[in-house]
């Protein structure tokens, strides 16, 4: 190991860095949940992906926008990470193929990269844990040094 870097499990920030991302992306996610019900309607939120051909809009567009709501949320609170972390990424990498693919990257002319980017930090939120200060680890107890589960501990 290089002599600047600090060995990940003994950072000292890990833990309050862990949240900070997490609660960046859950207000991100919630903030465009929200907007899907309420700029201006969740109609209008409805015809937008009919437009966009997304399939079954009526019932994609609230699904959509409750995921992101919720999810968003469970970021915050650092609950059921991994599993909220892949369910939103998948919500993303549809919104890639259905929207923003055939626009190019750039976010400004309709492109992928926002998306991509989201995706990025779900994938990498997803490895690292939800870090010390959530609710998975409240419920599943402190995370092991050598990755080995308490449960194969005799």
């Amino acid at each position: 190991m290089h002599a600047t870097q600090t060995p990940y499990a003994q950072n000292p920030l890990r833990a309050l860095l862990l949240l900070a991302c997490r609660t960046v992306l859950g207000v991100v996610f919630i903030a465009h949940g929200w907007s899907k019900f309420t700029d201006p309607t969740i109609q209008a939120t409805i015809k937008q992906f009919a437009a966009w051909k997304v399939p079954f809009p009526d019932l994609t567009a609230p699904l959509v926008g409750a995921l992101e709501v919720l999810g968003g949320a469970c970021l915050v609170l650092g609950a059921y990470t991994w599993v909220v972390c892949v369910l939103l990424s998948l919500e993303m990498a549809g919104a890639i193929w259905f929207i923003h693919r055939h626009n190019g990257l750039l976010v400004g002319r309709g492109g992928w990269e926002y998306c991509a980017s989201l995706i990025a930090g779900l994938i990498s939120l997803s490895i690292a844990s939800a870090g010390k200060f959530s609710y998975d680890a409240w419920a599943n107890g402190p995370e092991e040094p050598s990755g080995r589960s308490r449960s194969r501990r005799r």
